[in-house]
């Protein structure tokens, strides 16, 4: 077989938080260092700390004041589940399924490419005195100037020859295409231009030039006309700082970058690469997915897809894809990556498809290459990856016992029968809602619809604007609160005009409005076969919860579950409603936390057959 070689490139990325609901959140729920167990589960423990981090990273019902202890209880009872079910997952060996390792092995190396990307760059940030004074004596200045480009380095010498000679620089500006983007005097403070461009501009005196400075698209002669002088005070002072931070954080990822990846290449395998192009240019042909070219938007390709193309390639997903050695990536570990990341195509041509992947793999073995650094380094060992990885754990093996239940709740005809006609042949029907919604694959048209949105732009208009056009409709016909999943059951808690999200499905982001809600009312339905589905259900429903809250339930009793109520009631939490994405070291993005839907149905059945244990 034939190799193909790809030399590592340039991952721009740098860790950080961002609020995409409503206000920003600063408080840092590691630095409060409160370990009180606020909950004991037999060998499972839930401290304040991660309470915390759980509570203000969700977004919480807005029945509740957030602030109440009825809105705390029920977060923490969710929670409570979550680890109770998940201990149950592992004794029935659920850790050691195929779909939790993979996908635990996904979350892991994003964790441990940020651990490394912290250790190895953040940490080392610091800011030398000297500059830091340099630096606030800039930001007493506002340089007010106009500026001449060219792409062409030829003419922007000649024009840099034509002032040294005494032409206006002014009257040569008045004549070119950037002079129409500059009718007003620019102002620059410190922070606000390249620091190649600022370094001259903040030197030089009203009616002076800078020499030609040249960056990455062109080169650019500066004229100074003003230097206004601005008093210093702390917010200018912490700017500041701030900007000094990142581009030391920058200097410090450039030089990591090249002493890191200094000449390694590494092979792919050329066949299982040009099958994995097949595969993809195949189903992307058969599947009608629309372009919409005024958006820009592209075809995305989740979760779903990917384990349609990873059928058509089973017999391949154990063969070594990427030769590292000693240790090759399978092809199922690199489809892994696109299944959880997503990948996106700006169109379903061959050539196309072969350049996106191609661009992924790249991608993919500089993660690689950095996941294994970070092991050999000793941070897959750090209390704060564990401690995050440990959360996931815990959520993704509670939802694979929940998924187990919903599957064997299976209902026949004979118990559809019985509730009809127990039910004198009437049948309640669930809420049905009318939503707006909004898609994307792009998480910064999140950021900008919620801007817009709260500064008080129409949701539906937005919705016309942003919302990609392969998906349903920005607006829903009504459907019952018991379909589309995720989307229904949040949509069911919604007051009418309230918007939710970000959820995140797939690979996609989705915001929803509750425009219209119609309460469910029974009815009678005089042949049973038209009503069977429905009971159907129904019943099923209320069969998996009947389980889950007798699993729950009973795993409490048996894990002796204590809870810390005076210790729930004094901790204090913010009214911030909002749901917050986290962005990592040497890219990926997730959820900073997981997002649970309320779960506390459980709790009465326990406290009953506690009651019922008493002597």
């Amino acid at each position: 077989m034939t190799d193909t070689i790809f030399s590592v490139k340039l991952i721009s990325s740098v860790p950080f938080y961002i609020v995409v609901l409503l206000l920003s959140f600063s408080s840092n729920w590691k630095a409060q260092e409160n370990n009180e167990i606020l909950v004991n589960t037999g060998n499972r423990n839930l401290t304040v700390n991660e309470y915390l981090y759980r509570y203000e990273f969700t977004p919480h019902p807005q029945s509740l004041d957030q602030k109440s202890f009825d809105a705390k209880m029920d977060f923490l009872l969710t929670l409570i589940a979550e680890k109770i079910l998940a201990a149950e997952a592992i004794e029935k060996g659920y850790e050691n399924t195929d779909e939790f390792l993979r996908i635990m092995k996904y979350l892991k190396g994003i964790y441990l490419r940020d651990a490394l990307y912290k250790k190895e760059i953040k940490d080392k940030i610091e800011i030398p005195n000297e500059l830091m004074i340099k630096s606030l004596d800039r930001a007493k200045k506002k340089i007010k100037m106009k500026f001449i480009y060219s792409d062409k380095k030829e003419e922007i010498d000649s024009i840099f020859s034509l002032i040294l000679q005494g032409n206006d620089f002014d009257s040569i500006l008045s004549k070119r295409e950037e002079f129409k983007e500059q009718i007003n005097i620019k102002e620059v403070s410190f922070g606000d231009t390249h620091i190649l461009i600022e370094d001259q501009i903040f030197t030089l005196l009203p009616g002076m030039v800078t020499k030609p400075i040249h960056l990455k698209e062109g080169w650019y002669i500066c004229k100074v006309f003003d230097v206004e002088k601005i008093s210093l005070d702390s917010e200018i002072q912490s700017k500041v700082k701030k900007i000094l931070s990142e581009r030391i954080e920058e200097e410090l990822y450039q030089k990591f970058y090249k002493d890191f990846f200094r000449g390694i290449q590494v092979n792919a395998d050329r066949e299982l690469f040009d099958r994995l192009v097949e595969s993809f240019y195949n189903y992307l042909s058969k599947v009608n997915f629309e372009v919409n070219d005024s958006l820009k938007s592209n075809i995305s390709i989740g979760e779903e897809d990917i384990n349609r193309i990873e059928s058509v390639l089973q017999s391949d997903l154990l063969n070594p894809f990427i030769k590292f050695n000693p240790d090759p990536v399978l092809l199922k570990d690199f489809l892994d990556d696109l299944k959880y990341g997503g990948i996106i195509f700006d169109s379903n041509k061959l050539e196309d498809i072969k350049r996106i992947l191609s661009s992924r793999v790249f991608n993919f073995i500089q993660n690689q290459l950095l996941i294994n650094k970070s092991i050999e380094k000793g941070y897959d060992k750090l209390i704060d990856v564990q401690q995050d990885l440990n959360i996931w754990k815990d959520y993704y093996l509670s939802h694979l016992v929940m998924k187990n239940i919903y599957l064997k709740s299976e209902i026949n005809d004979a118990e559809a029968l019985e509730f009809y006609n127990k039910e004198n042949k009437k049948v309640q029907l669930p809420d049905t809602v009318k939503i707006a919604q909004l898609t994307t694959n792009d998480l910064s048209i999140i950021e900008k619809v919620l801007g817009r949105y709260n500064a008080g732009e129409n949701f539906i208009e937005l919705c016309k604007e942003y919302h990609i056009a392969d998906t349903e409709d920005y607006i829903s016909d009504y459907f019952p609160v018991t379909e589309k999943g995720e989307i229904g059951t949040i949509a069911g808690r919604l007051k009418i005009n309230e918007m939710f999200g970000p959820v995140k499905l797939g690979n996609k982001f989705i915001l929803i409005q509750l425009l219209e809600k119609k309460a469910g009312t029974k009815q009678k339905i005089e042949v049973f076969n038209e009503a069977k589905e429905d009971i159907k259900k129904i019943l099923k429903t209320k069969k998996m919860f009947a389980s889950l809250d007798t699993i729950t339930s009973s795993a409490a009793i048996k894990s002796n579950l204590k809870i810390d109520f005076d210790l729930l009631n004094r901790i204090k939490v913010t009214d911030v409603n909002m749901m917050v994405f986290r962005r990592f070291g040497f890219g990926g993005q997730l959820l900073a936390v997981p997002y649970s839907i309320p779960y506390t149905s459980w709790y009465q059945l326990f406290l009953n057959r506690l009651k019922a244990e008493l002597p």
